[in-house]
């Protein structure tokens, strides 16, 4: 049996400002392409279907349409689990009625994990979940989100049914590498596990994180089909797994824009600009600040720019966003603080600040 392993498709984002939806139709497109050449039977999504949790008309008519093609027209079984974006009950809801199509959605872990057996591999499906559910259903206060997924996963390996076992979780596990784009990611998912407790599975398919990484020989995180900041270089592909071995390969999906960072003069960029005219663009300026005119200008040459930078800008004081390399110095409190200025561009109120201490105070305790 062939299983593809993919995550992270975050339907409906913007990339400053700009909709991808045009790119992730041209994902699609590949994906059907690439279940076909391959012959695959089984289609894993970890998770993050949608970049929000109240996802916009296009985003939930391009994932309709994504699960007719694959599950109706090409009849190939797909397993999909919620992530911290997704609004859990939207995702799984007609859950038992899709069911008989090919269509798993899992959209809350409200119960103990029960496998889904296709031919000789058990799939089990841990949609994001925050360690307090955790605690609730197996009756006891875990004191960190490590040993509740510990006694989760020791769980998963206890009820074996098969012979393999593939495992879609989406999570943070320690070690693994950052993009600028998982920023959220780091808000959200203060508690992390370490890839320990994956041990004796046969293969892991991860989402949450979107640069693709391997984090040990039977632990995978996909990554995002697609890179949703400019400091996601690396190539973005699926995963391809053979059950009869457990062995797998990486595809490469083809972006229909490529990101590009252009760096240097005024002068030196505009005579860049024009040989760029199907990437989506970030100019970082080295001599001056950009004004509108000059924004106005580099648009002309260059229809896919997005962004325009300077070094000024990048050593001022006074913007409210920080870089992404000091992220992973700051503590809880800060992150959160942070997280708050980048998205309602104001500080936390002395109330708003005690509740969120009254909050870390109770998960402690």
């Amino acid at each position: 049996m062939k299983v593809l392993h993919t995550s992270d498709w975050h339907l409906g984002i913007e990339l400053h400002r700009h909709s991808l939806l045009e790119d992730q139709r041209w994902f699609l497109t590949q994906l059907y392409q690439i279940i076909q050449k391959e012959t695959i039977d089984v289609v894993l999504i970890s998770g993050d279907i949608y970049d929000t949790t109240l996802a916009t008309k296009e985003a939930i008519e391009l994932f309709d349409d994504a699960m007719k093609t694959i599950c109706q027209d090409m009849k190939k079984q797909v397993i999909v689990i919620a992530g911290n974006h997704d609004s859990s009950t939207r995702l799984s809801a007609m859950k038992a009625l899709l069911k008989p199509s090919g269509l798993h959605l899992y959209g809350t872990l409200d119960h103990r994990p029960q496998s889904l057996t296709i031919e000789d591999v058990d799939f089990t499906c841990i949609p994001f979940v925050h360690k307090e559910t955790l605690s609730g259903i197996y009756g006891t206060k875990f004191t960190s989100y490590e040993q509740a997924f510990l006694t989760l996963m020791e769980d998963v390996r206890k009820n074996k049914k098969t012979n393999k076992q593939i495992v879609l979780a989406h999570a943070f596990v320690s070690g693994a590498t950052l993009s600028e784009s998982d920023r959220f990611a780091m808000v959200v998912s203060l508690d992390m596990i370490s890839k320990d407790v994956f041990h004796s599975l046969d293969y892991v398919a991860l989402g949450h994180l979107h640069q693709p990484q391997v984090l040990d020989k039977h632990i995978v995180y996909s990554g995002s089909p697609l890179a949703y900041s400019f400091s996601e270089t690396k190539p973005k592909h699926v995963v391809i797994i053979e059950t009869n071995d457990m062995t797998y390969k990486n595809i490469e999906i083809k972006p229909l824009h490529p990101l590009t960072i252009v760096k240097g003069t005024y002068e030196e960029v505009m005579e860049t600009l024009c040989d760029l005219q199907e990437a989506y663009v970030k100019v970082e300026l080295t001599d001056a600040s950009p004004n509108y005119e000059w924004f106005h200008y580099m648009k002309e040459r260059c229809p896919y720019l997005l962004c325009v930078t300077s070094k000024n800008m990048a050593q001022s004081t006074d913007r409210h966003a920080i870089e992404f390399d000091g992220i992973q110095q700051l503590q809880d409190e800060d992150i959160i603080k942070q997280f708050f200025l980048d998205t309602w561009h104001r500080e936390l109120s002395e109330e708003e600040l005690r509740w969120m201490h009254e909050v870390r105070k109770g998960e402690s305790e």
